[in-house]
This record gives C-alpha cells, sequence and structure tokens, in this order.
C-alpha cells in the first residue's frame, strides 16, 4: 500500500543535473520535457556535494503561566543550493562569484587568445535562475528556483592531490508574487487524494436550477468543477477540504448523478440530486 512500508516511495538520487538561467527564462513546464532555451548545465559536480537546504526561521511567545511556548510564528524563510562544480569555465566562474566579466586578451607575442576574469564589484552581483534535476530510475524531480542569488565568499582549495573545485552557494531569493521555489515530478506518491462524497444538502431541488447545495466529504479542497447529471453547476466555492457549496443548474425531471472533479480524479454521488 502506498504511503506504508513501501520501498518505491525511497528515493536514490541515481542522475542529478543542475542548470542555470537568466532570471526570467522560461521554466520547464513538466519533470521531462527538453529545458527551453536559455538553459545551460554546470557539467560535472562531485557526487555527494549536492544539497538544497530549506531554513524557515521562526520566533516564540512565552508565557508565565507556562514552561512551554504559548504561541509561535515564523518570521522569514530560506533556502539555500549547496554543490562542488568540478568543472572550470566562464559560465561557472560567473555563476560561483555571483556574476563578473570575461575579456579577451590578444597575447603581444601571438598565439591563442588568453581570458581575464574579473569578480563582480560591491552592488555588481545578479540573479539567477536555478533548477536542480534528480532522476531515480523512471522517476523524475526538478526543483525550480526562478530567482537566487550567490551570497557567500568563495573557498578553493589548490591541492596537487585532488582535483579543485568551485563551491556554487545559492540563497533561494522570493517575493509575494510567485513561489520562491518548488518542485515539478512525475512521482505517482505525489498524485493527490481522490474526492469522495458523502452528502448532498438539500438533494432535490426545481427544474429551473439555482438550488444552493452544500456537498461534504473528504479531499474536496481540489475540486474544481461539480455537475448534476452532466451539467456544470455554478458559484462552485470550496469552504474547506471537507465541505463545499455549489449552485445547481437547470436539468429535467429526475435523480441526477453528482459528480466532484479534481485534479485527476472525481468522485460520484449516484442519484445524489433529484429535479423535480
Amino acid at each position: 500500500m502506498a504511503g506504508e512500508n513501501n520501498n518505491t516511495e525511497i528515493v536514490i538520487p541515481q542522475l542529478c543535473r543542475i542548470w542555470l538561467a537568466p532570471v526570467g527564462t522560461a521554466a520547464p513546464a513538466d519533470a521531462t520535457v527538453a529545458m527551453p532555451p536559455g538553459w545551460y548545465t554546470v557539467g560535472l559536480f562531485t557526487e555527494d556535494s549536492l544539497k538544497f537546504n530549506s531554513e524557515p526561521n521562526f520566533e516564540q511567545v512565552r508565557s508565565a503561566q507556562s514552561a512551554y511556548p504559548t504561541r509561535t510564528f515564523q518570521t522569514t524563510d530560506a533556502a539555500t543550493i549547496e554543490v562542488d562544480l568540478q568543472q572550470w569555465s566562464g559560465r561557472n566562474f560567473k555563476a560561483v562569484y555571483g556574476g563578473g566579466s570575461i575579456t579577451t586578451i590578444t597575447p603581444s607575442g601571438g598565439g591563442a587568445k588568453h581570458f581575464k576574469f574579473a569578480p563582480p564589484r560591491i552592488g555588481g552581483r545578479s540573479e539567477i535562475a536555478a533548477c536542480i534535476e534528480v532522476i531515480d530510475g523512471g522517476k523524475h524531480y526538478r526543483y525550480v528556483v526562478p530567482r537566487t542569488m550567490q551570497m557567500e565568499g568563495v573557498s578553493k582549495d589548490l591541492a596537487k592531490t585532488k582535483e579543485s573545485v568551485l563551491p556554487l552557494r545559492l540563497a533561494v531569493q522570493g517575493g509575494d508574487d510567485t513561489d520562491a521555489w518548488y518542485v515539478v515530478t512525475d512521482d505517482p506518491a505525489f498524485q493527490p487524494p481522490a474526492p469522495t462524497i458523502s452528502t448532498v444538502t438539500p438533494s432535490t431541488g426545481p427544474l429551473a436550477g439555482g438550488t444552493v447545495v452544500t456537498i461534504v466529504g473528504t479531499n474536496l479542497g481540489g475540486v474544481t468543477a461539480v455537475t448534476f447529471g452532466g451539467t456544470a453547476g455554478t458559484a462552485l466555492t470550496v469552504e474547506s477540504i471537507t465541505e463545499l457549496t455549489v449552485t445547481t443548474p437547470a436539468s429535467t425531471s429526475g435523480a441526477k448523478d453528482v459528480v466532484v472533479t479534481s485534479d485527476g480524479a472525481s468522485a460520484t454521488k449516484t442519484g445524489g440530486f433529484t429535479y423535480a
């Protein structure tokens, strides 16, 4: 049974990628579609360095009448991406240092061109968009972050005995008008539970419609449509995960099936409303 002692819900990141793009670049629509134009991969990174951290901050109210907090409230939210990049490139240097510039140098003695990277000055750091891709067999996950910024110093080990990595440390930026980050996946374990209908009240009404009906059940929070005998009701209002109201449409005489539909699932109350 899904959710209880189900080893198919254990995730082992067998393959990971990190994609970066300018802020405002179209995000992938799902977990497997080809990345839209404008995204590029950072390439190889060390196998155990990739981390995504969500770090909410809380404050507590303490009162003289209790040894425990009497109320806890969240003050801020934060999230970070950490990974050690193995490939040195101009784009990766810009990502790790939060921007900067690359200029071309023509050697005075001729030969191949040289390049100068200069890190951004104070106030010159720029935001980027990020996407972490995780694949476990047939399951795919994409952590999409519309806005991030490099907000830490950069320390590189230049040891002879191992590769020198570029430490990418991104702080998630956000706003009230969009999700600071989200995950898209084709993992069936994320499928919302199907709704159910317990009662339809009142269960009768006139042929002309216009009856305000209360439907009680479970998992009704995501319901987007209610039909009576195949005809959509109007003025649908989800009151809670267990209750919604809807106005009946006009119909013909007799008992009609009531169907509630949520994302990818539906429930039917056979003969749940009678027109008379």
